[in-house]
């Protein structure tokens, strides 16, 4: 599940030329309550859209839940929501990501407020809003919920005490001495009122009212890629006006002279936030919940130790690349290849470089016009490369969740540098929708794309029996090297399977476990990574309800046929992006040594060892 990379705004705007422009209309649902919201006219009057000859229609509704009505019906193509109204009411029970995004007096600023929508608490709540089959896109602050008060809340009991006026005449009852808070978005007339009023006021951050923004199924899996992008270039740009709105509002409150705010530490927060049950399960799993969130974003990784450049090979290792997706035939490689599941599904393959050991990764080239097709065709392709660069082994890369096809190219390049493998790389792209908040649609994508792999795999295989298979799976990615090598084994097949690394794997333990007990017959090392500080993970996890195979620490799975590693880190790719990773990584896939050959520490469950990785 590698990070959204937006595209730049300069290559965006150079690809619209005339012959890319195509005029569309986006229907966008907007409830009574969205009216005048900073996001939607930001996003609605974006020049982006406008450059890839998209123009929004706005279409008024009623509320929330006409406008998810309005997108299911088919009668809008993009609609924007309350995270926590209408259909989405559901998550408040579900999600526990969703009811800590909307509970009052966790946050101590604005600022806060966007941190932790980009935490994967955030990240989490907007993809299990798409249960319901939509495409989610894009959250923001609609509203944050501040409350002004006469005296400080330093505690839960300090509030207990408080007289909170209905929130008609709350200003007057304030005035007046008849009540002690008053809630409020500090719009013009709170900021009126508090700069009329006598004595001194003391403000604290409630709870935000997240939007969503989402795309009719119908609507989006009919977009190029290059709409996508432009869509989703510009509902970024609108999410950073709406929270700017939001961050200058509370800034001007902060200077007021009758203002003080008090800021209470996370612990009382969370407490003052508990469910009025008082029910002590769900409270200690909000807690380590939030404390996961504020590791997130306020931790910082310790810097790693220098390392001086690996010795150079005696060969360059070829890239290639094999893809199931959907062709759209552009020159460029950011919007080549889409989402789309073909039917009947169609093979398609190229060679993207040799990079120069330890050297930077190179850009990715220019797209050619015609790219070899089939499977037939992809393995012959893979094979010859391989062997007129004098390497006899293939390192398969599958990716993960939110990956675009770009994303993984480049991956592949950057491991043909860095990498010191003597063999080529290949890397096969499935039709991720290439967005973290398309997790149903990955599922089924992934699902879809493994018999095709497995069936490449088989040919290559057949074709260059000598040539050794070695494989290392990335996050959802896993689903399908575990599933094709337990196939493989079952069919007691004659491939050369060396090394199988599985990075970061988003599969549920239970399944993992059982798949294994056939997939271990087949290859010479297996290797699983794991870490409770991956972010992508812990979005699983909560989702699944249940620890997944790359979840760390006291969840690390320890199963016979694979040594697990235990990696202290931070992301989720830490396994090609911390330095330390790397070099056990390198050691697997280039020497094939044991996790106790590669000097890790060891450590003991009752099921067995499992070896470190220290921060």
């Amino acid at each position: 599940m590698a990070p959204m990379k937006l595209r730049p705004l300069v290559l965006l705007m150079l690809l619209c030329g005339p012959g890319a422009v195509r005029a569309a209309d986006l229907r966008l649902a907007v409830p009574a309550g969205f009216a005048g919201d900073p996001f939607v006219t930001s996003f609605a009057a974006s020049r982006i859209l406008g450059g890839a000859g998209l123009t929004v229609t706005t279409k008024p509704v009623a509320n929330d839940a006409d406008a998810i009505a309005a997108l299911n019906a088919g009668e809008a193509d993009l609609g924007v929501f309350a995270l926590d109204d209408a259909g989405r009411r559901a998550l408040q029970a579900s999600s526990p990501e969703a009811s800590l995004l909307n509970r009052p007096f966790l946050f101590k600023s604005a600022q806060e407020v966007f941190l932790m929508q980009d935490s994967f608490l955030g990240a989490a709540a907007a993809a299990d809003a798409g249960r319901g089959g939509l495409f989610p896109l894009r959250i923001w602050s609609h509203a944050i919920a501040y409350l002004l008060t006469r005296t400080p809340v330093l505690s839960a009991a300090d509030f207990r005490k408080m007289r909170v006026a209905a929130e008609t005449g709350a200003m007057t009852a304030m005035a007046k001495d008849e009540a002690d808070v008053l809630e409020t978005d500090l719009d013009a007339a709170a900021r009126d009122f508090t700069e009329k009023f006598p004595g001194k006021l003391y403000l604290t951050v409630g709870r935000p009212e997240t939007g969503l923004l989402a795309a009719a199924p119908a609507f989006w899996t009919q977009r190029s890629e290059f709409e996508k992008n432009a869509v989703q270039t510009a509902a970024e740009q609108a999410r950073a006006a709406a929270n700017a709105v939001l961050m200058a509002r509370e800034d001007a409150f902060r200077h007021l002279p009758n203002v003080e705010v008090r800021q209470l530490d996370a612990t009382t927060r969370m407490r003052m936030a508990a469910p009025a049950s008082g029910d002590d399960t769900r409270m200690s799993q909000d807690m380590a919940l939030w404390h996961k969130a504020e590791m997130e974003v306020h931790g910082s990784a310790a810097p790693a130790p220098a390392e001086g450049p690996a010795p150079k090979m005696a060969m360059t290792s070829p890239v290639l690349f094999a893809t199931d997706r959907n062709d759209e035939a552009t020159s460029d490689y950011a919007t080549r290849f889409g989402a789309r599941r073909l039917n009947p599904a169609e093979i398609t393959c190229g060679f993207l470089g040799a990079p120069e050991r330890n050297a930077p990764p190179p850009p990715l080239p220019p797209a050619p016009r015609n790219l070899d097709r089939g499977i037939e065709s992809c393995a012959r392709k893979i094979v010859d490369r391989t062997r007129t660069a004098g390497a006899r082994k293939i390192l398969v890369l599958i990716h993960g969740f939110n990956t675009s096809f770009s994303d993984v190219a480049e991956r592949a390049l950057e491991l043909g540098a860095g990498l010191d493998y003597a063999g080529a790389i290949v890397a096969w792209s499935w039709p991720s929708e290439g967005s973290a908040f398309s997790y149903a649609y990955d599922e089924d994508s992934n699902a879809w794309s493994e018999p095709h792999l497995a069936e490449l795999v088989t040919r290559i295989a057949e074709i260059a029996p000598n040539i050794q298979l070695d494989f290392v799976a990335h996050s959802m990615g896993n689903r399908i090297l575990l599933q094709m090598l337990r196939e493989f084994a079952l069919e007691k097949s004659k491939a050369r399977v060396g090394v199988a690394v599985f990075a970061a794997p988003d599969i549920a333990q239970d399944v993992f476990r059982e798949q294994l007990r056939q997939a271990r017959k087949i290859g010479a090392l297996r290797t699983l990574y794991a870490s409770e500080y991956d972010r992508a993970i812990l979005i699983s996890q909560s989702y699944h309800q249940a620890p997944r195979a790359g979840s760390g620490g006291g969840d690390i799975l320890v199963a016979g046929g694979v040594e697990s590693v235990d990696a202290q880190l931070s992301g989720h790719s830490y396994v090609f992006d911390e330095p330390r990773a790397m070099r056990d990584f390198k050691q697997i896939v280039n020497r094939e040594r044991t996790a106790p050959e590669r000097g890790l520490p060891e450590r003991e469950k009752p099921a067995g060892p499992y070896w470190i990785i220290l921060p």
